[in-house]
């Protein structure tokens, strides 16, 4: 049942036909009973009528009279030695009871009665009144039928309004539905719905907590895709410019001048788009995390093979000093790789000529330092380098912007955090990782791996 409307009228109409059915049936047990009594005792009653009327005990039996409320009874008067004396209209020829006094059932051909017997000695007397228990029967059933009827007529008008209250109930849900319908594929702006009901409440909150994050994407991206448009256009232009150039030169030192502007061009749009296609990878990996771990000492290798060679032609050397190589890292090992990379990458094109140092340490905090000794960044650029597409002041033109964003998306799912330090002299990328995700490597092939206390 997928109705929300269908499933409070089914869950409401069956707690009240439960109750009512409860009701109900005590209602008939409690009404035959009552009912029960009052027949009995008027039997008793008409029986001890009968006995106070002047009736001869001996001669004809003669018919009794019966007063009108007694005129569904059968009355019999028999003396103790066993002679029918008188009985009303309608009563049966055999003896109505065995003739102990009190109440007793009885049938007599095809009918059953329900006798009460009452002795006179004084007189001399047996009083015999009956009731036919199929007339009794249809009394009581046409009592309940008399009581439930009505009931049940109650039962179906209730349904009926159960039905228009469950409806009037959850016309605020219709209103939200006609307001989400209502609003343009544009809008993100908070629904607003009149007189909510607090039950809504949590709803709305949460559906316009969702258009502000959608929103916030949506600037985002936007934002993101002008600015990746604006960086991509500067290296095309300046690529069609020297091509021109190159084509039209007629002195060789021009056209290779020409050529080499191309080739860094070229190399700028490269490094562009390569990192674009990161930052976007990790940041749909950002809630999608594996569980997987990876050792820190096989990441920091990678990333030195990888960027060896810039560095080499940079007239720059990669120095690692650390000694918790074994350390594992709740990050998928591209994820950890790529943001050592670019931390690496930014010193060895920003730092000058030098060493750039990768360190770790491990207190409450694994940190891993890349230092380079290079001339770092103003202190008010720090805060300004972090967005996407900025860069210092003194940043050369290689840059693209994206290294940073790209290195906090990576870390992301581990909880790291990263830091920028002016150093003297030099500068410093330090990431940050909890000991909530790391733990130790497996030592000498043992499978177990072992929290870090």
């Amino acid at each position: 049942m997928r109705s929300l409307r269908l499933r409070l009228f089914a869950l409401v109409a069956a707690v009240t036909m439960l109750v009512w059915a409860g009701a109900a049936a005590w209602t008939a047990v409690s009404t035959r009973a009552q009912l029960e009594r009052v027949l009995d005792r008027r039997l008793v009653e008409a029986a001890r009528m009968v006995a106070a009327l002047d009736v001869p005990v001996s001669g004809r039996a003669r018919a009794l009279p019966s007063p009108s409320y007694t005129h569904q009874l059968s009355c019999q008067i028999w003396s103790l030695g066993g002679a029918l004396i008188g009985q009303s209209a309608g009563a049966p020829a055999s003896p109505l009871a065995a003739g102990q006094a009190g109440f007793s059932q009885r049938q007599i051909e095809d009918r059953v009665w329900r006798v009460y017997t009452h002795v006179d000695d004084n007189r001399g007397i047996r009083v015999m009144v009956g009731d036919n228990i199929d007339v009794r029967q249809r009394l009581v059933r046409d009592l309940l039928l008399g009581l439930l009827l009505p009931a049940a007529l109650g039962l179906i008008a209730l349904g009926v309004l159960l039905w228009l209250g469950v409806s009037r109930g959850l016309r605020p849900l219709d209103k939200v539905a006609l307001a989400i319908k209502a609003r343009s594929p544009d809008s993100l702006a908070p629904l607003a719905v009149e007189r909510a009901p607090d039950e809504l409440q949590p709803l709305l909150a949460a559906m316009n907590g969702l258009f502000g994050q959608l929103d916030a994407a949506r600037r985002t991206e936007r934002d993101f895709v002008a600015n990746a448009a604006h960086e991509l256009q500067t290296p095309l232009a300046g690529l069609k410019t020297q091509a021109e150039v190159a084509r039209r030169a007629t002195d060789p030192a021009m056209r290779d001048h020409a050529l080499e502007r191309i080739s860094i061009s070229v190399d700028r749009t490269s490094r562009l788009v390569r990192q674009l296609l990161d930052l976007a990878r990790q940041q749909g990996r950002a809630s999608d995390r594996d569980g997987g771990f990876t050792r820190l000492g096989d990441a920091v290798d990678d990333v030195e093979r990888d960027y060896g060679l810039i560095a080499d032609l940079n007239d720059c050397a990669i120095e690692t000093v650390c000694g918790w190589r074994d350390v594992e890292i709740a990050l998928d090992h591209e994820a950890l790789r790529l943001a050592i990379g670019n931390l690496v990458e930014n010193a060895i094109h920003h730092g000058g000529e030098g060493k750039v140092r990768i360190a770790c340490a491990l207190d409450d905090w694994l940190e891993l330092h890349v230092i380079d000794e290079g001339a770092g960044i103003p202190g008010d650029d720090i805060s300004r380098v972090r967005h996407r597409f900025e860069r210092g002041r003194q940043a050369r033109s290689m840059g693209t912007g994206l290294g940073l964003s790209i290195v906090e998306a990576a870390i992301a799912p581990a909880g790291g955090t990263l830091e920028l330090q002016q150093l003297e002299p030099g500068f410093a990328a330090i990431l940050r990782f909890p000991r909530a995700q790391l733990r130790l490597a497996p030592v000498g092939g043992a499978a177990k791996r072992e929290a870090i206390d």
